[in-house]
């Protein structure tokens, strides 16, 4: 889920991190104590609903999400969001299962619900806060587009090893039942590659669960396809939040090698279908191991460089949240500043020298001490270090394989235009062009139709991913592996 932190206040600085495709609570909210221990049950309750508070004539909108831990699956990561005051999220510390009802605390809100089940798609109860009591009914979201077995294909639950890092990745192979790709008994393969943030085989996010999705749809077309957890998602955050976009770029080095060493696989018809960061990752990979990649899809990469995706992203974002043009200008020029020091330290392991240069920065504008806390934690990130500073570019002019390049028009985390130019732009001017194009009118960064493509719809979308832009993949595909 999107790791998308409004940090509005006081000159909305900082919406780092939305690159990502979706929101995932940062590691640090991972417990220890049994009051967040699976529960047993816990299913009937897991998931994502929605609900509304009515107090004094307003009406006020929350979304549950109510899941594991991304790093620990024996416990429970659950918070809700207030939709109606800037997103805010409130995370939980104690889920519990008491009689019938499920009780649920937030300490740091001083808020408690109570719910009994009244059916898979609807729980009855109340929300406290601070003596005042008010019922709350919620329905879980509907997810239409969602697979449901019985499946015509194999699906397969797999592992590897990361060597270079001896790293064990987790994942999911399907080979298809339709052999219509097949030559000499071997088949096309597509390997999945997550957007940023903690993100699951399927990157699940809201419920949403698009690899599975296109997982699903390109099996059935004959493709066999390979979707794999994050590093450390189920069992470790530090080797998560350790890592950059070139570590995870080793993990799916990894998987095609996996894939290559199957047999019912051709080696030499395996491509990657990269999201978000995922399509920067593909390029990573396409350039390292270019004789081994056919073809690579890239669903609302970036091509430019990562500072300026992101001041961008940012710019369009609040522009989308009704945040004033004075404080987006006050908010840009801050980040800016931010983002070239990081550059300027990009090649210093240490970030002693650089913590101190982005606390100066920070006292300059007037940042108070107790946002800087939170804001260093996140500048400092070796992800986010490395992401500020990449350039596509740098690897797109090394890669040889076919490049689908799509977006939607309404995406405000990746800007089509510049990026979808700037992919194709450097591909030419490094001789190859066997590369594709194409922008979506009306779809948001997931691929869903959309009304404004603010990161605040995504939930209440019920569409997972845009059919006509599976079909145009579809036939790009077939077309390549004629």
């Amino acid at each position: 889920m999107s790791k998308i932190k409004h940090f509005f206040i006081a000159s909305f600085v900082l919406i780092i991190f939305v690159f990502s495709s979706c929101t995932s609570i940062s590691s640090e909210t991972k417990k220890t104590n049994d009051n967040l221990a699976i529960p047993e049950g816990f299913s009937e309750i897991s998931g994502l609903w929605f609900g509304d508070l009515y107090f004094q004539g307003q009406t006020l909108r929350l979304a549950f999400i109510i899941d594991k831990n991304p790093f620990d699956y024996n416990r429970v990561l659950f918070y809700f969001i207030s939709v109606d005051q800037g997103g805010t999220s409130v995370v939980g510390s104690s889920l519990q299962k008491k009689d019938d009802e499920w009780v649920l605390y937030f300490e740091d809100a001083n808020v408690k619900c109570n719910f009994k089940v009244v059916d898979k798609d609807n729980l009855a109860g109340k929300f406290w806060q601070n003596g005042l009591t008010l019922n709350l009914s919620l329905k879980r979201a509907s997810r239409p587009d969602t697979p449901e077995p019985p499946f015509d294909y194999e699906s397969i639950d797999v592992s590897f090893k990361n060597e270079i890092d001896n790293i064990d990745l987790y994942g999911t192979l399907t080979i298809p039942s339709n052999l219509a790709l097949s030559k000499n008994g071997k088949l096309p393969c597509i390997i999945f590659i997550t957007g940023s943030g903690a993100q699951d085989r399927d990157e699940n996010m809201y419920e949403h669960k698009p690899f599975f999705l296109l997982s699903d749809y390109f099996t059935k077309v004959g493709f066999a396809t390979l979707r794999m957890d994050d590093r450390g998602i189920g069992y470790s955050s530090e080797l998560f939040t350790n890592s950059t976009s070139l570590d995870f770029a080793n993990d799916i080095i990894s998987a095609g090698k996996f894939a290559e060493s199957q047999t019912k696989i051709d080696a030499d018809r395996i491509g990657l279908c990269g999201h978000s960061e995922g399509g920067l990752i593909a390029f990573i990979v396409g350039a390292t191991i270019p004789d081994k990649i056919s073809f690579i899809i890239s669903l609302a990469g970036p091509g430019q460089r990562g500072k300026e995706l992101l001041l961008t992203q940012q710019i369009l974002i609040a522009k989308a949240y009704g945040i004033s043009e004075k404080d987006i200008e006050k908010g840009n020029k801050l980040n800016e500043e931010l983002f070239d020091t990081i550059i300027l330290h990009k090649n210093e392991k240490d970030t002693e020298s650089l913590e101190k240069d982005l606390i100066n920065t920070l006292n300059k504008h007037s940042i108070p001490k107790s946002q800087q806390k939170l804001l260093l934690a996140q500048l400092l990130n070796p992800w986010f270090r490395f992401f500020i500073a990449c350039d596509p570019k740098d690897y797109l002019k090394d890669v040889k394989a076919h490049v689908l390049a799509v977006n939607g028009e309404l995406d405000l985390q990746v800007c089509y235009k510049d990026n979808l130019s700037q992919i194709e732009k450097t591909l030419k001017q490094n001789g190859n062009y066997n590369v594709l194009t194409k922008s979506f009118p009306g779809l948001n960064h997931l691929f869903q139709p959309a009304k404004t493509g603010n990161p605040s719809e995504y939930m209440f979308i019920e569409q997972t991913f845009s059919k006509e832009v599976m079909e145009f993949i579809k036939l790009w595909l077939l077309e390549l592996n004629k």
